[in-house]
């Protein structure tokens, strides 16, 4: 079974975080994972960290809807980061729209890898990292 180095999640769910969290541990799938609650936090932590790819994650779950900068605004300003961020990074858009709207725009995003339905149970997690 792969396992990387640190996952991160963005989303702003408690429960949903309560139970990735979970999912998470019992997949042994990341040595660390690191949580944010919305795009904001996470896009100062990966421009304060742009040079130091060894602090960056390989694998992110980004939820669409979030306060202060949602998923598709934190896709907005990581596009820019990414060309300069030396480390293959893996996006997936996570969110429990049904919306096709919303799979078609993730999917016309060059970082986002796919969209996956949430919830995300132990066996689609340990696929995502094995297809890493």
């Amino acid at each position: 079974m792969k396992k990387i180095n640190l996952l991160c999640v963005i989303d702003d769910d408690q429960i949903y975080t309560f139970l990735i969290k979970r999912i998470i541990e019992h997949a042994d799938v990341a040595e660390k994972t690191i949580f944010f609650k919305n795009g904001l936090e996470a896009l100062e932590f990966f421009i304060e960290n742009k040079m130091h790819p060894e602090k960056l994650p390989e694998l992110i779950l980004l939820d669409i809807n979030m306060p202060i900068l949602d998923g598709w605004q934190f896709l907005d300003g990581y596009s820019k980061l990414a060309p300069i961020i030396e480390k293959d990074i893996t996006l997936y858009m996570t969110s429990s729209s049904e919306d096709q709207d919303d799979y078609d725009r993730a999917m016309s995003i060059g970082p986002v890898k796919n969209f996956i339905r949430k919830p995300i149970d132990i066996d689609v997690l340990k696929q995502l990292v094995e297809q890493m």
